[in-house]
């Protein structure tokens, strides 16, 4: 495998340097197993058609083209299509709850807006239902289907400035409504640089470059990590549909297995679901041995799951120095810190009263976490006070981020971009401390609980309940609402698991008495929640704010049952949305190209 040398100043000249690969590719993983396989000199011929394609119709340099796809080879067309033809891609991700279309469909009208996207691409199962979308987006002009930007025209390459905009972003919005992070050409390549770095100090023989994803392509844990690291190393990636590995976990494994991957990534709650749901019949003829980068990131991780993990896949080869804990963010592109890839994970315990009422990392007990490593070449990382000035290690404060790897700021959103990047600083919103030259993460700032003097991060109390019986893994929130002449007021939302056979009455009773024995904290609220009922990310992170709003409300429900009927007539009012739409285009631009 031929591995690039140069350093290209733009993901476009970085894309020319494998227009003649054959060796590495994409390879796309059906639900059974079955493989279809791209190499990238296929990729980028089609890249190449469809960026004529949009060039024909229209796309100017600039142009914001929103693409709501799943994982598949037309993601790949259109997404490298755009940024061929110089427009500036942004991927949202697709209606995967149709009990909750409103609400997907005023987040998706509010980010298209928000970047004033001209151009749509959507594929034609779910355009079906995107007219309520598309008809409350005053700047869309086009909407097209993959398949038929596959034309053979001539695509007429652009200029491309390092500084301007690679794509958007969009933030997971856990607190706020999701912004969108501009990623320049200079930061992708800046980021992609100091990934391959670390990638290439192993020898072929002690780390391949075999990869398996099973991220979504909207997140950037599976846009940059995955399929831009392998577009840029260049590295064969091979791709299983996110809601396939929620059916089947197991795939994900066989997977590595069966094409020895020696790297994959995903967020913490994606080593306990494989922890619950695998069952010893599913790994048969398995062998993780080959598993030598089992990125840990996107989220809080839970010492003891990471372990149940380690001790469940241990007798098919796992290896705990597979284990590699990893921070970053839309911000950065995508990585921060890295662990060493070759050690266990480094754990240590610190005194729970002394971090939550001092905020200093103190040897003792009761708060055990994992480092998220160290900051890659080229990142200055500091921890600060609320006031911007650093403080000492082992004491907790904001993590701040500087490097050329480091956005702009957020699109049409200067607000926005003031707060966050302040004297080419980058606050990220996390707290944390340094101990050792080691990065500890210790939870977001705008989701601290503060009760009786005490900070504490709702995911301690998140883990409490989720190990509990009858309760859904990872479907817990801790959150907090003041009370004038009473303080503050611990409220725990959770939900119960599909199969639970206990009452929600006892259910709460088991749950307080667990947060009380374990932290000494009596919760004002506990309430079982129906599966489903709270409110996630598109990247399945809880909206704990949206969450605490609803639910003072009385608003927080679980989602709408979708039967035929009203699948039927969801599907009516999107159709006469869509032709309103085209309406309103054919009085403005005449006759035109649309799905």
């Amino acid at each position: 495998m031929a591995q690039r040398t140069e350093s290209p100043a733009t993901i476009v000249e970085a894309l020319a340097g494998i227009e003649e690969c054959t060796s590495s590719g994409v390879r796309f993983i059906s639900r059974t197993g079955e493989a279809t396989f791209y190499p990238y000199c296929d990729i980028m011929k089609r890249a190449r058609r469809v960026a004529g394609s949009l060039q024909s119709r229209g796309l100017v340099p600039g142009d914001r083209v929103g693409i709501i796809l799943p994982t598949s080879i037309h993601f790949f067309d259109v997404f490298l299509g755009v940024m061929l033809a110089g427009g500036i891609p942004s991927a949202l991700y697709p209606p995967f709850r149709l009990g909750r279309l409103a609400e997907y469909y005023d987040r998706t009208r509010g980010m298209l807006s928000k970047i004033g996207a001209r151009f749509l691409v959507v594929d034609g199962r779910t355009g079906t239902i995107l007219g309520p979308v598309v008809e409350g987006v005053d700047t869309i002009e086009t909407v097209l289907n993959p398949p038929g930007l596959l034309g053979s025209d001539d695509w007429t390459p652009v200029h491309t400035d390092p500084q301007s905009p690679a794509f958007l972003q969009f933030s997971s919005g856990t607190t706020v409504d999701p912004k969108a992070v501009i990623v320049s050409h200079a930061n992708l390549v800046s980021n992609l640089a100091m990934m391959g770095h670390i990638f290439r100090s192993y020898s072929p023989e002690e780390l391949s470059l075999e990869t398996v994803c099973w991220l979504p392509l909207y997140h950037d844990m599976g846009l940059v990590g995955c399929m831009f690291n392998g577009l840029y190393l260049p590295a064969t990636i091979n791709y299983i549909e996110p809601d396939v590995f929620i059916a089947r976990p197991a795939l994900w494994l066989q997977t590595i297995s069966r094409y020895r991957a020696a790297i994959s990534p995903a967020p913490h709650f994606a080593y306990g679901l494989c922890t619950k749901k695998i069952r010893d019949d599913d790994m048969t003829g398995v062998d993780l041995s080959c598993w030598k980068v089992a990125m840990n990131g996107s989220e809080q991780i839970d010492v003891e799951g990471m372990r149940a993990f380690e001790r469940r896949f241990k007798q098919w080869g796992f290896t705990q120095s597979a284990m590699t804990p990893v921070y970053g963010l839309a911000e950065t592109v995508l990585a921060v810190t890295f662990s060493d890839f070759m050690e266990p994970p480094v754990v240590k315990e610190f005194d729970r009263t002394a971090i939550s009422e001092k905020g200093k990392a103190e040897p003792g007990t009761g708060y055990e976490t994992v480092s998220v490593g160290r900051p890659l070449s080229g990142i200055d990382l500091r921890i600060c006070d609320e006031h911007d000035r650093s403080i000492d290690d082992n004491h907790v404060g904001r993590i701040m981020v500087r490097g050329p790897s480091v956005s702009p700021g957020y699109y049409g959103d200067p607000e926005s971009t003031n707060a966050s990047i302040r004297n080419g600083w980058l606050d990220t919103g996390d707290l944390g401390f340094i101990c050792d030259n080691d990065l500890f993460i210790t939870g977001r700032t705008k989701d601290i609980i503060i009760i009786r003097g005490q900070n504490i991060a709702p995911q301690a109390l998140e883990t409490l309940v989720s190990d509990l019986p009858d309760i859904r893994t990872g479907c817990v929130a801790a959150v907090s609402r003041f009370v004038r002449g009473q303080g503050e007021q611990l409220i725990i939302l959770a939900e119960r698991d599909r199969y639970a056979t206990r009452s929600d009455e006892s259910l709460e009773r088991t749950v307080r008495e667990h947060i009380i024995t374990a932290t000494g904290l009596n919760p004002h609220i506990v309430r079982i929640l129906a599966p489903g009922t709270l409110p996630r990310t598109s990247s399945g992170k809880l909206r704990r704010s949206d969450a605490l709003t609803l639910f003072l409300a009385g608003q927080l429900e679980p989602p709408v049952k979708m039967g035929i009927l009203k699948t039927v007539m969801q599907l009516a009012r999107s159709g006469l949305a869509w032709g309103r739409f085209r309406l309103k285009r054919f009085r403005r631009h005449g006759n035109g190209e649309n799905i």
